[in-house]
């Protein structure tokens, strides 16, 4: 196997191949183009088959990454932070270019090659469901930032408005900030023509209204006229734009629960407690299709999140929260066990167990969501539908492997 290194990036590709041994066999930079890539080919394949290249790279996107995955090359993926610190060990200098950053991926393959696992690209239906469900939790994201951007603004210049609706993310509430989107205009609203402007809109709750009208009536901080039409434009642009987010959202939901529903993993990833249309979608991008993504299921609580750092050195022993994970799929784990610990007994169980021994509400979801993992990878690994009796069965049948203990001084029995 010959080992090579591509430093990238928008305008040009430094790409470096040695031996196992040292000897340097093909080296320059080519263009992220057809062209630079059928150069890039023909410079590498002088010396050996696709096959029979392991390329280093410091991305696992891009379109040029994916025309080496379709010639054949094996693709390992590096984290930049790793590379770093290889070759501040290979020089105390300090010197860093892309001639030398290609040569260090490239060394570094050739050292680390068994400890590190190729690119594999799941199913083309998993990664499409997974970039929709990260590209719907984008928009989500956003939409929470303008939401946040338009609270702050109504809190200094439309006082009035807060309280009028549950929350400014409704259909009628923003049409009401695009129809009155300043104080005044709010408070030269009668109560007639109030209710008016509710039914029209079809305003879903009806025994609301009397308080609404108080709430319209009530005295509120005044806000000087020059202040509030500086401000209209903005809460316009921003209840607009919430609209047309949430408007989107809907649609990106009703197309990932299309696409969930003609995979085949639909049935068992849908039949865990909690997941819903959101998080069964989710789930199921962070899992993929692949049984060999992972070698264990310690190697995926590390990727996804959910296993915290342990550091030992001698006597000193300390865990800490993991950082270096797939936020993505941490935050998925994070929510779906708290969605289950309301649907399942033993998850509300271990949760409260973890809130007992100390951990904060975050801590204990990431332990149950710890939990969960396993057991969602061997549904995975098997195909079959969630069942608790089975869980339950097979966490009583444990307890029973377990030996029991007896102190000299008390008849109480201790399991270990």
């Amino acid at each position: 196997m010959l080992f090579g290194g591509i430093d990238w990036s928008d305008s040009v590709l430094d790409f470096h191949l040695r031996t196992a041994d040292g000897k340097v066999l093909a080296q320059g930079e080519v263009q992220p183009s057809v062209e630079g890539l059928a150069d890039l080919f023909t410079a590498l394949e002088t010396h050996a088959q696709p096959d029979e290249i392991g390329i280093a790279i410091e991305t696992s996107h891009g379109a040029w990454v994916q025309a080496l995955l379709d010639r054949g090359y094996k693709v390992y993926p590096v984290n930049p932070k790793t590379v770093e610190r290889f070759r501040e060990a290979l020089s105390a200098a300090g010197d860093k270019s892309d001639k030398i950053d290609r040569k260090v991926l490239a060394m570094f393959l050739a050292t680390f090659h068994q400890d590190n696992k190729p690119l594999r690209p799941d199913a083309t239906e998993i990664i499409s469901l997974r970039i929709a469900c990260q590209d719907r939790l984008r928009i989500v994201e956003e939409r929470t930032a303008k939401l946040n951007e338009l609270g702050a603004i109504l809190k200094c210049y439309y006082p009035a408005v807060l309280g009028l609706f549950g929350h400014f993310k409704s259909y009628i509430a923003l049409d009401f900030l695009l129809r009155f989107p300043t104080q005044n205009k709010m408070q030269a609203l009668s109560e007639r023509r109030f209710r008016s402007w509710l039914k029209r809109h079809h305003y879903p709750r009806p025994q609301r209204i009397d308080d609404m009208v108080d709430i319209l009536e009530r005295p509120a901080l005044s806000v000087a006229e020059h202040l509030q039409k500086s401000k209209e434009p903005l809460i316009c642009y921003l209840a607009g734009s919430i609209k047309l987010l949430n408007a989107e959202i809907t649609e990106r939901n009703k197309q990932i629960t299309e696409q969930l529903n003609q995979l085949p993993e639909a049935n068992w990833i849908c039949s865990l407690p909690g997941a819903g249309e959101v998080l069964a979608p989710s789930l199921l991008a962070c899992l993929g299709r692949d049984p060999q993504r992972f070698a264990s299921a310690a190697d995926a609580r590390a990727f996804m999140g959910t296993a915290p750092v342990t550091k030992a050195s001698g006597n000193y022993r300390s865990v800490h929260f993991r950082r270096g994970c797939w936020k993505f799929a941490r935050r998925t784990l994070q929510l779906f066990a708290d969605k289950s610990r309301h649907q399942c007994a033993w998850a509300q169980v271990f949760y409260e167990k973890q809130r007992n021994s100390g951990h904060n509400h975050h801590a204990a979801l990431r332990a149950l969501a710890h939990k969960w993992l396993k057991i969602i990878l061997a549904m995975r690994r098997t195909g079959t539908l969630y069942n608790e009796q089975t869980f339950t069965n097979s966490q009583r049948r444990y307890l029973l492997k377990v030996p029991i203990l007896t102190t000299k001084n008390s008849n109480f029995l201790i399991r270990a």
